[in-house]
């Protein structure tokens, strides 16, 4: 899986054995000098700041236009695939239990994949202060159930060392990722009830307000308005926002 122990960079996602060490071949697991392991550190960092390929670079700047596509301030692009039932995002040291699957943006949509654990059969654990910087972020803005697919620019992935032979140096990587089940911490994503307004904030009973003298049609018109604004570059606060409104939107068009 794609896991970091301690200090160390990210390794490879196809390294399952986690015998690998950015330190170098003399530097085995568990028995690197506190030394070599910051060394190892700062040049996993030196790498991982190189920008994304010129192939990485044209396919992001075309898939920020695709419909569904949102981009963060960071330059991770992600679509909901499907969204969860969950009420709680991860903590940054939760384990997750994930199905997950990877490919370099050459090879998107049905290109080989460099990873897998669909095709390994088994969902991985994993928290997302483990795994690249990409899935980092990514994965705290998820709830159980939902199931995404992220561009990864290869600054929040393998830098320009990638993971030879399947990374390149500078890859823009695309997964698809759901979180099955988040097996620690949770911080609530909304609980707002929109029928009765319970576990409602002060700012979601008053949308929720306007919104229900609209009336179905164009409660779902307002939906898929939000939804297209989605792949618009805004900050997070207001891209959290956002999302919330068309979670409740969904809640609403259910409930009229």
């Amino acid at each position: 899986a794609i896991l970091v122990q301690g200090p160390r960079p990210p390794a490879p996602p196809q390294a399952h054995s986690g015998n690998r060490s950015p330190a170098g071949a003399g530097c085995k697991a568990m028995r690197c000098s506190a030394a070599l392991l910051a060394a190892a550190a700062l040049a996993g960092l030196a790498r991982l700041s190189a920008g994304s390929n010129d192939v990485g670079k044209s396919f992001l700047k075309e898939n920020a236009g695709r419909e569904g596509v949102v981009t963060l301030p960071s330059g991770l692009q992600y679509k909901v695939l499907r969204s969860g039932e969950g009420a709680d995002h991860p903590t940054a040291d939760s384990p997750c239990e994930c199905h997950y699957e990877g490919r370099i943006a050459q090879n998107w949509p049905s290109g080989e994949t460099f990873d897998s654990s669909y095709d390994r059969g088994s969902p991985t654990t994993f928290a997302p202060n483990q795994v690249i910087k990409g899935w980092t972020e990514a994965m705290q803005l998820m709830v159980e159930g939902d199931k995404w697919e992220m561009y990864i620019p290869s600054e929040l992935g393998y830098g320009d060392s990638g993971s030879p032979p399947k990374i390149g140096g500078g890859d823009v990587l695309v997964f698809t990722m759901e979180i099955i089940k988040i097996k620690g911490g949770k911080k609530p994503a909304s609980k707002c009830d929109v029928k009765t307004l319970e576990k409602c904030s002060d700012k979601e009973k008053d949308y929720i307000a306007k919104q229900k003298e609209k009336g179905k049609d164009k409660v779902e018109a307002e939906k898929r308005r939000l939804e297209g604004m989605r792949s618009q570059p805004m900050k997070e606060d207001k891209l959290s926002w956002l999302n919330a409104r068309i979670k409740l939107l969904g809640k609403m068009k259910d409930e009229l």
